[in-house]
């Protein structure tokens, strides 16, 4: 029941996170200094390598805020806020479990300083993520009805 009401999410979820994850590479490398090829050639590639991360962000906040839905509200019978509140909780929840296995993974290869910056951005991400799931369960919702 859950995949049939949410299957526009788990299609578009990671895509949407690739998009955005791209828009901060345009805002990031400014785009109308220095040679244009050259520029144009480093904003094509950081939009690809932004983009790649917040495809893989977007897939675990995916995955979290399903799983969230799915342990609160298996037979979506509850009210409909708060399978919004519990999938913008369970993106940010896998979020931040991604960069906090990224930290423990950092820590353990002898990189550990990197450690506390990943779980911050891992953070960030994740109250991002949250936001975006949030919009996008309200919006299926409304589409069910």
């Amino acid at each position: 029941m859950v995949i049939r009401r949410y299957w526009r999410i788990a299609v578009f979820a990671p895509f949407v996170g690739f998009l955005l994850a791209a828009g901060v590479a345009v805002v990031m490398t400014d785009a109308g200094s220095g040679e244009t090829e050259f520029r144009f050639w480093f904003v094509v590639r950081s939009m690809a390598n932004y983009g790649v991360i917040g495809f893989v962000i977007g897939a675990v906040a995916l995955l979290g805020g399903l799983a969230a839905i799915a342990i609160a509200d298996r037979h979506l019978t509850k009210s409909r806020r708060l399978r919004v509140t519990v999938a913008a909780f369970g993106a940010m929840g896998g979020v931040v479990l991604l960069s906090v296995t990224i930290a423990a993974v950092l820590s353990v290869m002898d990189d550990g300083l990197y450690a506390g910056i990943t779980i911050a951005f891992g953070l960030a991400f994740g109250a991002a993520a949250s936001v975006v799931a949030a919009v996008m369960v309200l919006y299926a919702e409304r589409l069910s009805r």
